[in-house]
C-alpha cells in the first residue's frame, strides 16, 4: 500500500463495511475498493459531464472518518470514478454499499473471488484528433492493446 486517503461516511455503512471486514478477512479498503470496481463493471450509473459533483448528505446521520489504505493504481481508479461518477469519496462509497454491496458478496466474496489481481488492469493513453487532444482511461486491458503488444514482440521461434 502506498496511498492513503480519508473520508467520512455514516456509522450505520461504516458498521456495515466491518462487520463485512471481520466476516471475509478482508479490509476495509480492499472491500471498498472490490466494490467500486465491481459497480463500475456493471454500468449502470448514468454518467453525465453537465452536473455538479455529489456529496452526502451531512445532515441524515452521524459521520464516522475512515482511512482508506490503497495499493497506486487503486488510488488513481478512484480518483478516475470521482471524476467520471461525479461524486465523492463518501458518495461513492455510500452509493455502492446501497447497490451493489450485497451483489458483491454474492457472486465475488462468497465464491472467495478477490485475487489480487482480479481488477488490477489499468492504462491510459493520449492522443490528438483533428487538433483536439483526449484521454484514454481504460478499466481493463483492452484487446487492441495486447494485439500491440504481441506485435512489438520479437519473433523468437524462427528458426534461422
Amino acid at each position: 500500500m502506498n496511498s492513503e486517503t480519508t473520508t467520512c461516511i455514516s456509522i450505520e455503512n461504516d458498521k456495515i463495511l466491518k462487520d463485512v471486514s471481520k466476516k471475509y478477512n478482508i479490509s476495509v479498503s480492499k472491500i471498498v475498493v472490490l466494490m467500486v470496481k465491481y459497480a463500475n463493471e456493471k454500468n449502470e450509473l448514468s454518467i453525465t459531464s453537465d452536473r455538479n459533483v455529489k456529496y452526502r448528505d451531512k445532515n441524515n446521520s452521524t459521520w464516522r472518518r475512515i482511512h482508506l489504505q490503497l495499493y497506486q493504481n487503486e488510488y488513481e481508479f478512484l480518483l478516475d470514478v470521482k471524476k467520471i461518477w461525479k461524486m465523492s469519496v463518501a458518495k461513492i462509497i455510500e452509493y455502492c454499499i446501497e447497490n451493489f454491496l450485497f451483489e458483491l458478496i454474492e457472486k465475488v466474496l462468497e465464491k472467495d473471488k478477490t485475487d489480487n489481481y482480479l481488477y488490477n488492469n489499468y492504462h491510459f493513453e493520449i492522443g490528438e484528433e483533428d487538433g483536439i487532444i483526449y484521454y484514454l482511461i481504460y478499466w481493463g486491458l483492452p484487446l487492441k492493446i495486447l494485439q500491440e503488444l504481441i506485435q512489438k514482440q520479437p519473433d523468437t521461434h524462427m528458426v534461422t
